[in-house]
């Protein structure tokens, strides 16, 4: 017989509770959810260094290549002055270098490369946009080329979240939720303000609500935040001035911004692609059409140095009163030639800060003219000035509620609220009169690529109604007496029963809702005929039709079942929206597998 050991068994005794917590505890980590959050967490603390270093590259960058020097630049050309050219066009150089050599993707810094990311390639990211994002970026906005950084933080934080997602060989879904995490603390590490970028990466990037996108997303915006607010202090991205709703007149002048701004919006995104179309099709090398572009926003530069670069300092005076209402009217236009020179020639750098440059201006010239006809009714130019900038920014990125949330985030104030909401949806309005969709969205169009919903609709697309229809269908033919359809309906499992002519074209359709109506009716038995309860507008689809089209249609009408005509009416099958949802679902987990 063994003996235990007293000692040996009172040590097992009191090792027990920390042996129980220690597994209750790696239970608790193992839990999917919980381990999600904690890598959340990791993403955004390693975002928010890289963008730190990032704002840390473009100030010394900015330094090198002006130091003092812009701020003393006169309106007017001298020689002196030539220096503006020679520096943003060296800076143009040098992006064309390293993009030529170092890009091979040729990804342009801009959100929808992050899109793109995350719709079509599964979360997947090339790391090299860690390092090589904020070293080609911060040469151009450093070196005077009118862009922003939120464009490219972006995109660093996206190809961080990815890079995670790999070393953990995570799922796709799993890869692309990290990828949203990182473009979250890329924006909200950029502003300074956490609550936009949850909302923008659930609202732009993945373009998913499900509640469970957004524990992870939350802390990665947080940690990002808190890291940058660490490294170099709790400093809002605008000094912003106070703001007060003066009269409740004021918000049909808050409307009328807004309008205006969705029509500085559509200016900016015309004269993008104006610029962008007109540097491809020129027979300048790769290598020096950004060269080129610097050399000409340089140029326009020396008149308007406000409108190099990002455009932080020039947005703090109109936020702050102190730029006269020509100046701002002015940079409105010169603005958005800048800015759509600088990133169509292939300058390195983001549209936010641009768009929100663009609305402060506007901001500043309007808010003079309505303080000018009812000053005793309008608030400060400041706040117009602030407006104005979410307004602009909403529709050039369509994302009104991540601008709703920002302006309230960085203001700190609730009454900011009416006038930004009025603003943002006035100005979409407005836009919308003349395009329906983004720059970025239009980038990915070009290249092939639609996006819906943060997917790609292209699988849609490329998928025929007549590999999703079912033939095996049953009809009614028109004349068919009351009597004979209730019959019909009673012993088949269909909904929808197409009527047909006696050629076989379809004339209407009957639903099994239509025909319970009068089901008791006996009188109707012998009387009434299948045409005259059959619904006669009758929304079809063609085989050759896609599925985008096919959801279009269901849709619009909100209806289940379509059916399937050929040129001539004669009825082929009918469509199910299930069957349509099914087709895709399993051509994207095909997708999936085939990576």
């Amino acid at each position: 017989m063994v003996k235990q050991c007293p000692q040996r068994t009172q040590m097992v005794i009191m090792l027990k509770p920390v042996t129980n917590v220690a597994q209750a505890a790696k239970r608790f980590l193992q839990q999917e959810h919980i381990f999600i959050i904690l890598i959340a967490c990791a993403t955004g603390y390693a975002v928010g260094l890289v963008i730190f270093v990032f704002k840390w590259m473009i100030r010394v960058f900015r330094e090198f290549s002006f130091g003092e020097f812009i701020d003393k630049v006169p309106y007017e050309l001298t020689l002196q002055a030539l220096w503006i050219p020679l520096v943003v066009g060296l800076g143009g150089l040098i992006v064309g270098l390293l993009n030529h050599f170092l890009n091979p993707e040729k990804n342009t810094g801009s959100v929808s490369d992050a899109m793109k990311w995350a719709a079509v390639d599964q979360g997947r990211a090339p790391a090299r946009e860690i390092w090589f994002r904020p070293l080609v970026s911060a040469i151009t906005i450093g070196s005077g080329g009118s862009a922003g950084r939120e464009g490219p933080s972006v995109v660093i934080g996206s190809a961080v979240g990815s890079l995670v997602g790999g070393i953990l060989k995570a799922s796709s879904e799993r890869r692309r939720l990290l990828l949203g995490c990182g473009s979250a603390a890329g924006m909200a590490a950029a502003f300074n303000a956490p609550l936009a970028g949850l909302m923008f990466a659930v609202e732009v990037i993945l373009g998913d609500f499900n509640i469970n996108v957004f524990s992870p997303l939350i802390f990665s915006s947080v940690i990002a935040t808190v890291t940058v607010r660490h490294l170099e202090g709790n400093m809002p991205a605008f000094t912003l001035p106070t703001y007060t709703l003066v009269s409740n007149l004021e918000l049909l002048f808050f409307m009328v911004l807004g309008i205006a701004g969705g029509l500085v919006a559509a200016l900016f995104y015309k004269m993008y692609f104006i610029c962008h179309d007109y540097f491809k099709g020129k027979k300048v090398h790769p290598i020096l059409l950004p060269m080129v572009g610097g050399l000409m926003v340089g140029a326009i530069g020396i008149a308007f140095p406000d409108a190099l670069s990002n455009g932080y300092e020039s947005m703090e005076k109109a936020l702050n009163g102190t730029i006269v209402w020509q100046l701002a009217l002015a940079l409105i236009f010169v603005k958005i030639l800048t800015t759509a020179i600088t990133l169509g020639s292939g300058g390195s750098g983001g549209m936010y800060a641009p768009s929100l440059f663009i609305g402060s201006m506007l901001g500043v010239a309007l808010g003079t003219a309505f303080h000018a006809i009812l000053p005793e009714h309008t608030g400060s130019i400041g706040s117009y000035a602030i407006v104005g900038m979410g307004a602009v920014m909403a529709v050039v990125g369509q994302m009104p509620l991540t601008n709703i949330l920002m302006t309230f985030e960085l203001t700190n104030n609730y009454q900011i609220i009416l006038p930004i909401m009025i603003a943002c949806i006035s100005s979409l309005a407005s836009y919308s009169y003349f395009y329906n969709t983004s720059i970025y969205t239009e980038k990915l169009r070009r290249m092939g690529i639609t996006i819906w919903r943060g997917r790609e609709s292209n699988i849609m697309a490329s998928i025929k109604v007549e590999s999703v229809m079912y033939r095996q269908f049953e009809t009614i033919p028109e004349e068919t007496r009351f009597k004979e359809v209730v019959e019909k309906i009673a012993s088949s499992k269909a909904y929808y029963y197409p009527c047909t002519n006696g050629e076989g074209r379809l004339t209407g359709i009957l639903s099994v809702q239509d025909v319970r109506e009068f089901m008791l009716n006996e009188d109707l038995a012998e009387i009434v005929l299948a045409k005259d309860l059959a619904t006669h507008k009758v929304i079809t689809v063609h085989p050759g039709d896609n599925l985008n089209d096919a959801m279009e249609k269901f849709s619009a009408a909100d209806l289940e079942e379509l059916p399937v005509v050929d040129g001539e009416g004669k009825v082929l099958g009918m469509l199910k929206r299930k069957d349509v949802i099914t087709a895709y679902k399993k051509a994207v987990m095909t997708g999936e597998r085939s990576r």
